[in-house]
């Protein structure tokens, strides 16, 4: 949470700034205080003063008479709309100040959450100009998803990595929009996955009797023969379908584990 207060403050800060400029800009000089009265007074600049019924505004310092006083009626009515225009463009300004601070308070408000939940806090961007998502945690490899070794309940570490290639598919758009940061974590997650025994639920539930292309295909991304970056769209998208596969038969051993113990 000190994200979002450093941006409120931040928000806080540069509207007062503003509103002091804005009533800078327009406060006029008042005839009863500010000697906008029928004597001499050179101490007002015509340039900066808007007093509606006096010499100044056109820089004399007695109130003129006949015709003079129609050349101070548009003097002031030009200096208004000088004004006017001044406290629209600042008026605009302002509202761009405030739509960019606004975008950075929701970006702050996500870091939030993803940090909640898990994420760490630290991003950069790569040398390509794309995002390169960095973490502390070994085993998290992009934004949005949790450790699911940190939890020790056979149900609560399902879910997790339900959750995680939940996000997976989402932001690759069930794989046709991939990135080495996808990549590592399916393959984390996958094989990180399969070596979990829950119930009666096989070793070989997630990679199979590697005889099929799909089996020889993961063994070799979870025995460290090929790196996950090598994964190409369509093995990344047999990688998701592998892992909802074995997702399905982990949930299922589960299930049936309750079972056997609601009968004991």
């Amino acid at each position: 949470m000190k994200t979002v207060k450093k941006i409120l403050d931040k928000i806080l800060r540069r509207t007062c700034v503003v509103a002091v400029l804005l009533v800078m800009s327009v406060v006029p000089s008042f005839a009863a205080d500010n000697g906008c009265d029928d004597e001499d007074n050179d101490a007002i600049s015509a340039d900066l003063a808007l007093c509606s019924t006096h010499a100044y505004n056109i820089g004399v310092v007695k109130n003129p008479s006949g015709s003079d006083k129609e050349l101070i009626k548009e003097v002031v009515a030009m200096k208004t709309t000088v004004i006017t225009q001044q406290l629209y463009k600042q008026y605009e300004q302002m509202e761009s100040m405030v739509r960019r601070l606004k975008t950075q308070l929701e970006k702050a408000v996500l870091t939030t959450k993803l940090q909640a939940a898990g994420a760490s806090t630290s991003s950069s961007a790569s040398s390509s100009g794309g995002g390169s998502y960095r973490s502390e945690d070994r085993n998290i490899h992009m934004a949005g998803v949790k450790n699911c070794m940190n939890f020790y309940q056979d149900s609560e570490i399902l879910k997790c990595y339900e959750d995680n290639l939940n996000t997976i598919i989402n932001q690759s758009g069930n794989g046709d929009t991939v990135n080495s940061e996808l990549k590592k974590q399916l393959v984390q997650d996958f094989c990180a996955l399969d070596d979990i025994e829950i119930g009666d639920s096989k070793k070989d539930s997630c990679i199979g009797q590697d005889k099929l292309p799909s089996e020889k295909l993961v063994k070799a991304y979870c025995d460290g023969t090929e790196k996950a970056q090598t994964l190409s769209k369509k093995d990344f998208q047999t990688v998701i379908d592998r892992m909802r596969s074995c997702l399905q038969n982990k949930y299922r051993a589960y299930n049936n584990s309750q079972k056997d113990k609601g009968r004991d």
